[in-house]
């Protein structure tokens, strides 16, 4: 008796299955092809999806680069249907993270070549989103793009937005979406293409967000335009203020506190 390893046997292959061999190489293909195509994908994509989740008030614009790495033309505007637009000057610059993909973390930095000092890191994931502490300096003609009452103004200055680390939870049916942080709006030097005396002021806004709501404080400066309010965020958004000016200058701006509300008791009523 021997052992059968010791004899040299011929061993009969298995059949290989050239159908399933096909299939392996097809999806191979697919595969590369679909990573090719993310890889690459153009940074018009990510405009395109930008515009259409917020209603097409935030534009990007001659958008460059893919979606992982490109920069664009910021943009506001009044909304769909809206034939203008308040353009930033400078490029957004973005640039997405890879590694965190693979944990279901979108990040990305966000820079501008001439508005912000220094980039800051936005984090998404399927059930929210932080963003780093930031600061951004924006012509105060780009409030033009909200809509009214910004659209009638035509605000012209500077405005700084300044904001502490933010974060936020997507919403649901039941449940709308949510955020939470502190931002501070400082508006210098402000005119307004209806009045002829420049300027008229200097103000500052401090937001609270705090969920599905928030709170807005609204107070002056610099005259000779004095603003002073608070208001509400949020689906039931209101702001209840009063606007007075220096003696001096109440002849030259009676035509733009006729706009912005109801005259009583030597004050201007502010009700939006």
């Amino acid at each position: 008796m021997v052992r059968l390893e010791s004899l040299r046997l011929t061993r009969r292959r298995a059949p290989v299955a050239h159908g399933w061999k096909r299939v392996r190489w097809a999806l191979l293909g697919v595969a590369t092809v679909a990573v090719t195509v993310a890889a690459c994908a153009p940074a018009a994509w990510l405009a395109e999806s930008v515009a259409s989740r917020t209603q097409r008030r935030v534009l990007l614009a001659d958008a460059a680069g893919t979606i992982w790495h490109g920069s664009a033309t910021l943009a506001l505007s009044a909304g769909t249907g809206s034939q203008t637009a308040t353009v930033l000057p400078g490029r957004l610059e973005w640039n997405v993270a890879g590694w965190p993909l693979l944990t279901g973390t979108l990040r990305v930095a966000l820079a501008h070549s001439e508005a912000m000092a220094a980039p800051v890191t936005l984090a998404v994931t399927p059930t929210g989103w932080t963003a780093q502490a930031g600061a951004i300096r924006l012509p105060a003609a780009l409030l033009e793009g909200i809509g009214a009452p910004f659209n009638t103004l035509r605000p012209d200055g500077q405005m700084r937005i300044d904001w502490s680390a933010l974060r936020g939870r997507f919403g649901d049916q039941k449940a709308g979406s949510q955020t939470f942080g502190h931002l501070t709006l400082q508006f210098d030097q402000v005119s307004s293409a209806v009045s002829r005396l420049r300027p008229l002021g200097s103000y500052r806004a401090e937001v609270d967000l705090a969920g599905a709501d928030g709170t807005l404080q609204l107070k002056t400066t610099a005259g000779p335009l004095y603003l002073e309010g608070s208001g509400t965020l949020g689906r039931q958004a209101r702001f209840e203020g009063t606007a007075r000016t220096d003696p001096d200058a109440a002849t030259q701006l009676a035509g733009l506190l006729s706009l912005l509300g109801r005259h009583e008791n030597n004050v201007t009523r502010l009700r939006f």
